[in-house]
């Protein structure tokens, strides 16, 4: 199977590439090809067209295929869960997901870990890409820019130092009158029958839209980031309506004035850290949390469902076993070893006491030959053999060569210290989950859980209960054969898995010969 996504397209990851170098390790090892799928799509998930129809194939024919060929894991797919499961999947038809360039033996358990790392990294991948991609709008909306296609009334336009901006057409006029109409009472019928009249037409769905859309009077939503909340900005377009005019008529459509600043939402309490992550182990809604005063006057927190009432618990016990469970993620020290081998592997990371890798070598080799031509020149001026504007160009040429390279050579330098260092510190992380939940607030609790924990789980008043874990993480704690007080490979006596990945390997498959 070969993939690309439109932007890899661009990049020169062509099809046929791929298709000639499956191609040829197939006639180099003997397998016999049933059917080549090309496919121009995504990878962020499987519901891509070609996937489908090979699926559809694959249980057409169960039984004579054995074997999918891929030159990459990452043509394979960008995400990691899912591509877990594919992998699973593809296992109970007898099918083996095989990468050409990266193969794996899944037969032996610690290649579960550089299987996990190939198939995050394109993920990571994806992941930067997108919050680069957010940033870039972000970026643009705080200027004023809008980075969509225009409203009606605007025409998208470029300004003189070739930016996107809006401009004003000639369905800008009727898009105010309809303003006008609609802030003076007119019912919002006649209003769509009348753009409709002058050429402007709208379904019943899409008016209020427009009439709720702020950037007619010139504001700008810039979403929220890191640390900073949603807001408005004024835009570098022309408005075609004012700002009284819009109020009016949002005041129109909801019935009362607009509070302008006040938003609302669910107060975090240090009590109730899993409010929102939680659901019922009975109806499987989402669970809240409240505090209850005693006689004594005392305070006390639970969780409990609103939905279908059968489940109330104390948030203290909840609390304390979802921190049993990431204090039982530990890792010994031979496992650290070995995953810190196979991130440095993968990424090219060499450590600071051994920079013998070609790329080092090389430049080390350029950089004593220009000083070798700086001095060999130096001795040419001094004998008189060479002008002193011959000597001034070539030692100004050397000098420039020999910077350049001393340049990259610390650049390579400080990117390996900088990934070690965080290499170091995550993997510390990893082994003290317990403690940095502990003394983290609310906020970073969330965001912790969130990243261990794919999708929502239940609390049945002694262990947590849920379906995913995040994949790199489960594989390399369960090659580690350390843990104390835990029987079958169990990552925590205080957690089950459901449909949990099997942990023994997979079976190797028969080549189609």
């Amino acid at each position: 199977m070969a993939r690309v996504s439109s932007d890899e397209q661009a990049k020169g990851y062509s099809l046929g590439v791929q298709v000639d170098s499956l191609t040829k390790y197939c006639e180099r090892n003997s397998i016999v090809i049933s059917k080549v799928f090309k496919e121009d799509h995504s990878a962020k998930s499987f519901d891509r067209p070609q996937f489908i129809e090979f699926m559809k194939y694959l249980k057409k024919n169960k039984g004579s295929i054995d074997l999918l060929l891929f030159t990459s894991w990452d043509r394979f797919s960008r995400n990691t869960s899912e591509a877990y499961q594919m992998i699973n999947e593809l296992k109970k038809l007898g099918v083996q997901a095989q990468a050409i360039e990266q193969p794996i033996d899944l037969s032996i358990p610690e290649n579960k870990v550089m299987l996990a790392l190939y198939l995050t990294i394109p993920e990571i991948d994806n992941d930067r890409r997108s919050i680069k991609i957010n940033g870039g709008i972000r970026g643009a909306r705080k200027e004023g820019r809008i980075t969509c296609g225009a409203p009606r009334g605007y025409s998208n336009k470029r300004d003189e130092s070739n930016k996107p901006i809006i401009v004003p057409n000639e369905q800008a006029k009727h898009i105010t009158n309809a303003f006008e109409l609609l802030a003076k009472g007119t019912p919002m019928p006649s209003v769509r029958r009348e753009l409709a009249d002058n050429g402007v037409n709208v379904s019943k769905t899409q008016i209020y839209n427009l009439f709720r859309n702020p950037m007619y009077c010139g504001l700008i939503r810039v979403p929220a980031g890191e640390n900073e909340k949603e807001y408005f900005t004024k835009g570098i377009h022309e408005p075609i309506v004012s700002e009284n005019l819009f109020n009016q008529v949002q005041e129109v459509l909801t019935g009362r004035r607009l509070a302008s600043n006040k938003h609302s939402t669910v107060e975090k309490k240090d009590e109730l850290p899993l409010r929102g992550v939680l659901v019922c182990d009975n109806c499987n809604m989402h669970i809240t949390g409240s505090a209850s005063r005693s006689h004594t006057g005392k305070r006390h927190f639970y969780y409990h469902c609103n939905h279908c009432k059968q489940q109330r618990y104390k948030a203290e016990l909840a609390n304390e076993t979802i921190e049993k469970i990431l204090s039982d993620f530990t890792l010994s020290n031979d496992v650290k070893n070995l995953y810190e081998l196979m991130v440095k592997e993968t990424l090219g990371i060499t450590s600071s006491k051994n920079k013998d890798d070609k790329k080092v070598k090389a430049l080390k080799e350029q950089i004593v030959i220009q000083e070798q031509r700086i001095q060999n020149l130096q001795d040419l001026f001094v004998d008189s053999k060479v002008s002193h504007f011959e000597y001034t160009n070539l030692s100004k040429k050397y000098e420039g060569m020999k910077s350049g390279l001393v340049l990259e050579l610390s650049n390579i330098e400080q990117r390996d210290e900088l990934l070690l260092k965080k290499l170091e510190s995550s993997i510390k992380k990893v082994s003290n989950l317990g403690n940095i939940y502990h003394n983290s607030d609310v906020e970073a609790k969330s965001r912790l859980l969130g990243s261990i924990f794919p999708e929502k789980f239940s609390f049945d008043g002694i262990k947590c209960r849920t379906r995913k874990i995040n994949e790199l993480l489960r594989q390399t704690l369960n090659i580690d054969k350390g843990f104390k007080g835990t029987k079958k490979r169990q990552l925590s006596n205080k957690l089950e898995l459901s449909c949990q990945v099997e942990a023994t390997g997979f079976e190797p498959v028969t080549l189609c010969l």
